[in-house]
């Protein structure tokens, strides 16, 4: 069992005084069977209770409302998070003909169509620059899915400040640079074009010992294998997620998945700042 002592901040001032505004955050690491959340404490510069509720997916909410004039806001998330070690390799007794006919049968096409249709954020354009690995009867799906991370690692630089979490694909393309929300859409938009199940996650990555993240959260993907279920590939990374990925919630692109969304009653420009420490007990 790992143990993680997780810490998120973020800070944004405004130039001119917010009138009224309404917050939501999506950001505390999502507690299941293989992963055990304890000690969470949330705190805000708005000085109220939070109010928390599942969004379409599930997974919990933060909101807050300030009625005040207010200058900046902060938030704090602290939480214990408690990991089983895991193989992240899947295993499954089924032949490359049995997943490909599966994942093309009606029934299936049905259960998993949610992710498996094109977002404005996932959609690869008609005439892409690039010929990516193409799924077949003849591979392994985890095969093809290995493949297809690795494509994307050596395809993209990882390039801060290149691109923003609206740019689309076509700009990636073009860029050939992006951060890690932008391998995550381009590898759920080759994966729905194969037919394959995809979904994007946000979540806290440990990457050492009191290490700070400061470009905000993590982002990786999760392809369903039948028989496996849902398997998480970090393109950014060239790795699988397992134990040292602690997830917050999936979506079927970033706009399911955005940190923070404000509805602010205000004029002038505002300043954002982030910062995730993870420190493994």
């Amino acid at each position: 069992m790992e143990v993680y002592k997780l810490v998120y901040q973020i800070k944004t001032t405004y130039n001119a005084p917010v009138k009224k505004a309404n917050f939501q955050l999506l950001v505390i690491p999502f507690s299941n069977a293989e992963q055990i959340v304890e000690d969470l404490e949330i705190e805000c510069s708005i000085d109220q209770d939070a109010h928390i509720s599942k969004n379409s997916f599930g997974f919990d909410l933060i909101h807050y409302y300030a009625k005040q004039s207010v200058s900046e806001f902060w938030f704090h998330l602290s939480a214990v998070v408690k990991k089983e070690k895991k193989n992240p390799f899947p295993i499954s007794s089924l032949t490359s003909e049995q997943e490909f006919e599966l994942l093309n049968s009606l029934d299936f096409k049905i259960d998993h169509h949610r992710f498996l249709l094109a977002t404005d954020l996932t959609k690869m354009p008609v005439h892409s620059p690039i010929s990516f690995p193409v799924y077949s009867s003849e591979k392994i799906l985890l095969e093809y899915l290995l493949e297809l991370n690795m494509f994307i690692f050596e395809l993209l630089e990882y390039s801060p400040n290149s691109t923003d979490v609206n740019t689309a694909i076509e700009q990636v393309l073009y860029l050939k640079k992006g951060v890690c929300q932008d391998y995550a859409h381009l590898f759920i938009s080759v994966c729905r074009q194969n037919k394959i199940p995809a979904r994007y996650v946000s979540g806290y990555l440990d990457q050492g010992e009191g290490s700070i993240d400061t470009s905000q959260l993590h982002a990786w993907v999760e392809a369903f294998i039948p028989e496996a279920g849902w398997v998480g590939f970090d393109a950014t990374n060239h790795l699988l997620a397992d134990h040292h990925y602690i997830k917050i919630a999936h979506g079927c692109d970033f706009r399911d998945c955005s940190p923070i969304v404000g509805i602010l009653e205000t004029i002038g420009m505002q300043k954002s700042i982030h910062a995730v420490t993870i420190t493994n007990q």
